[in-house]
């Protein structure tokens, strides 16, 4: 199965909610499992699969860091709760964009073509780096590994474009 990055649209004031109160969060991770969300958090999610990390990698040159916005898959934005307390998923605890931080990371990742993809890619690089999956320098992927990348890049532009425009807020979490 793996880890993966979840990405979900939130109406803002409920971002706020959360924010304010870290202890809905949990409340909301149960509502994600049994699909039976609020209509405040029922904006359109992205699953970045077992992409994230190498599109964390593509935006910032880092395993873990990064200047914000280009960050703000893994590091950025404000972590709902603590690290114990609030452990959505079993990776950490979700981390919320508001809207000004959402359309700063769309203009980010905006710049994240398969031209710029093709610049970055570095698959000995990531491979040092421990970038999940591990999975990139195995010569007879190449092409899927590149390929892979570039669809979930192109599937982010989309769905950061759309919530901008929306003025939404952003939940992030790993699981």
């Amino acid at each position: 199965m793996g880890m993966y990055c979840e990405l979900r649209q939130l109406n803002p004031d409920y971002a706020s909610q959360l924010l304010a109160d870290p202890d809905r969060v949990l409340h909301y991770a149960e509502r994600v499992e049994s699909g039976r969300l609020p209509k405040a958090a029922q904006g359109e999610d992205l699953n970045l699969d077992k992409a994230w990390h190498g599109l964390h990698y593509l935006l910032t040159g880092t395993a873990w860091a990064g200047t914000e916005p280009a960050c703000y898959l893994l590091a950025g934005g404000e972590q709902v709760g603590d690290e114990e307390e609030h452990d959505v998923f079993g990776y950490g605890p979700a981390r919320i964009l508001m809207p000004a931080q959402v359309a700063a990371f769309n203009f980010a990742v905006a710049a994240l073509t398969p031209a710029e993809i093709e610049l970055r890619y570095q698959p000995a690089e990531m491979t040092r780096l421990d970038i999940y999956p591990g999975i990139w320098e195995r010569p007879d992927e190449a092409e899927n590994n590149f390929g892979f990348l570039t669809e979930a890049a192109a599937g982010l532009r989309g769905f950061l474009r759309r919530a901008a425009t929306q003025g939404q807020a952003l939940i992030i979490y790993l699981a």
